[in-house]
């Protein structure tokens, strides 16, 4: 037998040896393929418009990878999709990191179709990744033609709280169901129900022309040959804070595609059947003067069983009554499509409590929204159970009923005397609940919440420290995010429903980053731009939309729509936004700029307000103002406002390459910044509250007047330490409009060790003495428990910003996140750890640091796609020596902070001792 000689067989294994490392070299090299599809921030949406904008994360095993192009495939068949055959849209390759808001350039789409699609990417090699999975999207309803088939239908009546069953009874033919979507619009809420299942629910509080629809999947509640029956329950309570009168109407269209191509379509027309939900006693008193709507009289004799369901008779009920095709009065837009959706969650009470007989208290634990569900049993037909929420207890242990927020939480439930369910209607924030004359036992097993909200994610973040009460102040902030989120971000769920203009940026700017919502924050961006449309040529914006008493704005809340705007853009890089509404954005400024005084070059009474809110409310409820001076003609707040809008517009043209303006907007900015300079530092150094008609100075000193020009870097430099020893000495001297400026001065201040205690000293006013004094959501004032203020307003979440970006140390510095800042903050001893994450378009950053013995580790994780300007804390030490990534480099000393670097994506340490 041959035999192969030694050195030949040591040559073939280095050889083997050689491809075998080469070709691990190659796959590592190859990135994987895109996940997390999303178009129109959705994972795989229905009844979307006809301009979708696409998505995806970069996924790529070697450290510092970029994405250097992409390519987009669209189709409305998977055959074609499967071969490569973008028909519908081949973006080809695009030289690009772009990840997000890549806006479709294909062939008009068509209404009710569904698309789909997939994408590749290159790396910074040029080495270009397998096709994603395929995701999909299904176009809605795209014009005012397509509700072709369906009429807007009502039930005839004049009452001012219109609970009304709808139902239709329709035969399907022996044909299999490919699809089935259901397209429903009501004023202003309604629930859907396929033979008896429930699907879904959703609201339309918008002023009619500018009505939303829902769509719906029901393709698998549908049964083939045999009858079916399609229900919904509305209801319709006129206008209040937060919600447009509008008219009662329900406007169903249901498309049914079979499998052999052929179409079935339901809508709702005056064959439709309805009666009166009539549990809902009529005639009950408004909860309070907002218009939140009525107390809740529940009459469980009049429950209508099975309603919903094929075999129900409603032989005696009325048809509805046909009000017309769309568009008809006054729904007299294009109904627009609506991807916000109500999440609801079952929770248990932490405890009840029997008092006496049929008495008991239910207690939540911390305030939620939604409403109660409370099965009674036995008892008498007509017995009455009376209820009513709150959110704390008196001296005897009752629910207080002066601590209510000036809301009637009052509810009457009437017994059938046999088994019936409480559940209302319309939620309220609550964290306890009085049961009285209750016939059975209240337990655990037939009392729960039903926790509702907008889809908001708190998976998305995280955040723990070594500082306890620093974690309970995170878990209270995000905690109030989703009680707040719901047809908007709402000033509190219970007394006042409106998405207030300031709230609203109070609370969409942390759900962005601590959540990932896009979504209702560009609804909430989209709907002030409609308020600008219908009530204001000058260019401001309603202080509360949609709402019911008109035109009502708040000059400081217009002013703040811009940093809002610019917050979105460079969390979401989405360009069109700002391109297609640029005109109304400029609007903004310029109606600023229309009161700047020659003389000063300040803004004198910006129009607009009224009362206490006239030339701008400054902070609010008036107690935390801290003694503002109110009477100056030029505010500095307004002032500094102003320079922030000249420059949010100088930046928005420059990324639209418009030039002049541009140039424009950044001289008004500049102007601005020295008249501040020039006018509003005292000779102590520190800004006063403005100027008087006179043009003289005010005397007094606010913290509100020196941290706006803090935060926003205007600040000379021979004056900052006076201007941060001003604001220190102040503690919290803001109230929640202002909030988000003071973690923000001193963050950029880098006053780690006082920030640390803003946010966790329980003698000064803010999130942890509300914690100490029992607080669970964030409170409309730091002393609400005191005059009876809102303890549900979610507006002091927007704190959640400082932890992230000072604490966490964790800020983007450009668009879609492209480039993070990670630079926490220097605490020395009173904050040892941290660690969290960070939602962005490209994947989460994480952020974890450590401190003790003399040693200080940084450790991130940086998604693909993202690089990061990384510093670490100078710990007061000499030398700038750090191990990145276990070898020693020499970092730049930058004031307290010692600059590492640029990295790219994957984990890396740093270390220093």
């Amino acid at each position: 037998m041959n035999k192969t000689p030694r050195n030949l067989i040591v040559f073939l294994l280095l050889i083997g040896a050689f491809f075998e490392l080469n070709a691990t070299a190659i796959i590592q090299a190859i990135p994987d393929a895109p996940s997390n599809l999303r178009s129109f921030d959705k994972y795989n949406p229905i009844g979307t418009g006809d301009k979708p904008y696409f998505g995806w994360y970069v996924n790529d095993a070697d450290d510092h990878e970029i994405q250097s192009a992409y390519q987009i495939i669209v189709s409305a068949s998977m055959t074609n999709l499967n071969a490569g055959n973008g028909e519908v849209w081949n973006s080809g390759k695009i030289n690009s990191g772009r990840q997000n808001y890549i806006y479709f350039e294909g062939a008009q789409l068509l209404p009710d179709t569904d698309y789909h699609w997939k994408v590749r990417t290159w790396d910074k090699e040029g080495n270009v990744s397998p096709f994603s999975d395929t995701a999909s999207f299904t176009t809605g309803l795209l014009g005012n033609a397509d509700w072709a088939g369906a009429h807007w239908v009502k039930r005839d009546t004049q009452e001012e709280d219109d609970y009304t069953y709808f139902r239709k009874r329709f035969a399907l033919p022996n044909k299999t169901v490919k699809r089935a979507i259901a397209y429903v619009a009501a004023s202003h809420s309604y629930e859907l129900y396929i033979n008896g299942k429930f699907i879904g629910k959703g609201f339309n509080n918008h002023y009619p022309q500018y009505a939303y629809y829902n769509a719906w999947d029901i393709s698998a509640s549908l049964v083939s040959e045999a009858e079916n029956v399609i229900a919904s329950l509305t209801h319709w309570y006129g206008g209040g804070q937060g919600r447009a009168k509008g008219s009662r109407g329900l406007l169903v269209k249901v498309v049914i595609e079979y499998t052999d191509a052929t179409k079935s379509i339901v809508g709702t027309n005056g064959s439709w059947k309805q009666t009166q939900a009539a549990q809902w006693s009529v005639g009950q008193p408004q909860r309070n003067g907002e218009g939140i709507g009525r107390v809740e009289k529940i009459d469980s004799r009049n429950f209508i069983s099975d309603w919903n369901a094929v075999d129900f008779d409603d032989a005696s009920w009325n048809f509805a009554m046909d009000i017309g095709a769309q568009p008809v009065e006054p729904w007299t837009g294009s109904l627009r499509p609506d991807l916000t959706r109500v999440s609801e969650e079952e929770i248990k009470p932490v405890s009840i409590k029997a008092l006496e007989k049929g008495k008991y208290i239910i207690d939540l634990g911390k305030i939620y929204s939604g409403s109660f569900k409370i099965a009674f049993s036995g008892g008498n037909a007509g017995d009455v159970i009376k209820m009513y929420g709150g959110f704390v207890l008196d001296s005897v242990g009752n629910v207080s009923r002066e601590i209510d927020q000036q809301t009637n939480m009052d509810y009457v439930f009437i017994h059938n005397g046999r088994d019936a369910v409480f559940n209302p209607n319309v939620y309220l924030g609550m964290r306890y609940l009085q049961v009285e004359h209750a016939p059975n036992e209240l337990n655990a097993t037939n009392v729960s919440f039903i926790f509702r909200h907008f889809e908001l994610d708190p998976s998305r973040s995280s955040f723990h420290s070594s500082d306890p009460m620093l974690n309970n102040v995170w878990q209270l902030m995000v905690h109030s995010l989703l009680v707040g989120a719901q047809e908007g971000f709402v000033d509190t769920p219970t007394r006042e429903k409106g998405a207030f203009l300031g709230d609203s940026w109070s609370q969409g700017v942390p759900a962005m980053s601590t959540m990932g919502d896009r979504t209702m924050n560009l609804r909430a961006l989209n709907e002030f731009l409609d308020s600008q449309d219908q009530y204001w040529p000058d260019g401001r914006l309603n202080a509360v939309y949609p709402n019911a008493d008109g035109a009502r704005d708040i000059p400081d809340y217009t002013q703040s729509f811009l940093v809002w705007v610019w917050d979105y853009y460079m969390q979401t890089g989405n360009v069109e936004f700002l391109r297609s509404n640029y005109s109304r954005l400029k609007m903004v400024a310029d109606y600023v700029d229309t009161y700047r005084n020659e003389t000063t070059g300040l803004i004198h009474n910006l129009e607009g307000g009224k009362g206490p809110y006239e030339y701008g409310i400054i902070d609010w409820p008036a107690n935390m103002r801290y003694g503002y001076d109110m009477a100056v003609d030029s505010r500095t707040v307004i002032d500094v406002y102003a320079y922030a809008d000249f420059d949010i517009i100088s930046k928005i043209a420059e990324v639209l390459g418009n030039k002049g303006d541009n140039n424009l907007y950044r001289a008004k900015a500049d102007q601005m910044k020295d008249a501040i300079n020039n006018l509003l530092l005292n000779k102590d150094g520190v800004y006063i509250d403005g100027l008087y008609d006179n043009n003289t100075p005010s005397t007094h000193v606010s913290q509100h007047a020196n941290i706006f020009p803090l935060a926003l870097n205007l600040v000379p430099q021979q004056h900052l330490e006076k201007v941060v020893a001003a604001v220190k000495k102040r503690k919290m001297n803001v109230g929640m409009v202002c909030l988000r400026w003071l973690p923000e001065a001193l963050g950029q201040a880098g006053e780690g060790q006082h920030l640390f205690e803003l946010y966790t000293n329980t003698e000064w006013d803010g999130w942890a003495k509300t914690i100490a004094l029992g607080g669970t959501v964030t409170w409309e004032s730091w002393y609400a428990d005191e005059t009876n203020e809102s303890m549900s307003h979610p507006w002091g979440a927007v704190g959640l910003l400082g932890i992230q970006n000072y604490i966490l140390g964790i800020k983007p510095m450009t668009p879609q996140n492209e480039r993070m800042l990670i630079k926490p903050l220097w605490f020395g001893d009173k904050l040892k750890a941290a660690k969290g994450t960070y939602a962005t378009d490209k994947g989460d950053v994480v952020v974890d640091w450590v401190y003790g013995d003399g040693r200080y580790l940084l450790k991130v994780d940086i998604p693909d796609n993202m690089t990061a300007k990384v510093y670490v804390p100078n710990c007061g030490s000499d030398g700038v020596a750090i191990q990145y990534d276990g070898v020693t480099i020499q970092g730049k000393l930058e004031g307290e902070y010692i600059y590492v670097g640029i990295i790219g994506s994957g984990i890396h340490t740093f270390e220093r001792d």
